[in-house]
């Protein structure tokens, strides 16, 4: 189905997203990537010896949002948490690169910053795969003062602020008080308000939009696979939550669409042509639609342009932010 503004008219607003303010709330993680060659097997012991040849860390979780709204070009601040290690000095400094706002990133001297670490291996003649990860996760909720210090982050920035996006990765930094606060200061100051959350959906109320995959929303309303169409799941997903808006991802099958307004949604088919990678994906369908509503474009416009967005940044090995151009030239593809 096609969305109400055409290609043209979407191509032709994506300068509007440069005059948008828009905050990032959620938990943040260094991405790790270790990379060798499996040359034999341990004598100690059944399990492959790999000869390191690579290790890149990126900014992942709430950092890659961040950088995925900035690459689109949005002013972009940064609301979380990280150790006071080398693993926070790397995130910061690499977000701090690409001109993000991380004034509003908490250090703790007493917490490590979170870590996902991924060791790929290869043999001759066969392409890398993912054979261990490891993970650097919190150990205990955060503490009122910390959530003091996040409130007053965000209050401080709010006036300015078109939008505000929350991604809740692993139940830690997105508490209820908070949670709570930010829908009361996004109708005070009339900004948009987007999140998603891998396990805690069900707790997001008033929101303008959420963004879950399938799966997340059959969480959400304690449903299983198969019970709903996704249709039926959209729309009872905004009943639950009292949101505006729902836009269902759903991987090889495309996307739901429930816009203001619509009784129904709409199913829109996935633009993949090649999947290299998913890592990303779900990044750059919430940035683009994030940014296309903040722009004005109706959520069916937006999600069909967020399609275009994640083909490309599927079709790319590791961690891909789409730039500007590259989005303008996939939506003038048609």
């Amino acid at each position: 189905m096609e969305p109400p503004l055409s290609p043209v008219q979407l191509g032709a607003s994506l300068d509007d997203f440069s005059s948008l303010h828009v905050l990032v709330l959620g938990d943040l993680f260094l991405d790790i990537y270790l990379e060798g060659e499996m040359f034999e097997i341990s004598k100690e012991g059944p399990i492959p010896v790999v000869r390191l040849d690579s290790r890149v860390g990126t900014p992942g979780a709430a950092g890659n949002l961040a950088c995925s709204l900035r690459n689109l070009g949005a002013s972009v601040s940064l609301v979380s948490l990280v150790g006071e290690d080398t693993a926070g000095d790397d995130l910061l400094s690499q977000m701090e690169e690409k001109g993000i706002d991380t004034g509003a990133v908490i250090r703790q001297p007493s917490k490590p910053t979170l870590t996902y670490t991924k060791i790929r291996a290869r043999v001759e003649s066969a392409p890398s795969r993912e054979i261990l990860r490891m993970d650097v996760l919190p150990d205990a909720p955060i503490c009122s003062s910390i959530e003091d210090r996040v409130l007053a982050s965000i209050e401080e920035r709010a006036a300015r602020l078109d939008g505000i996006i929350v991604l809740d990765q692993v139940d830690h930094l997105v508490t209820k008080r908070i949670l709570d606060r930010l829908t009361a200061l996004a109708t005070e100051h009339n900004i948009f308000l987007q999140g998603s959350s891998r396990e805690r959906l069900a707790e997001f109320q008033n929101f303008d939009l959420v963004i879950p995959n399938d799966q997340e929303a059959m969480g959400a309303i304690q449903k299983t696979s198969g019970e709903l169409s996704h249709v039926e799941l959209a729309g009872q997903l905004r009943r639950l939550g009292s949101h505006d808006e729902v836009l269902l991802t759903l991987g090889p099958d495309g996307m739901a669409a429930l816009g203001r307004g619509e009784a129904e949604a709409v199913l829109l088919p996935t633009h993949a042509r090649e999947v290299l990678d998913v890592t990303g994906a779900g990044d750059a369908v919430s940035s683009t639609v994030l940014l296309g509503r903040l722009s004005g474009w109706d959520l069916h416009s937006a999600a069909w342009a967020a399609s275009r967005c994640a083909s490309i940044a599927i079709g790319r090995v590791g961690t891909h932010h789409v730039s500007l151009q590259e989005l303008r030239e996939a939506l003038a593809e048609g």
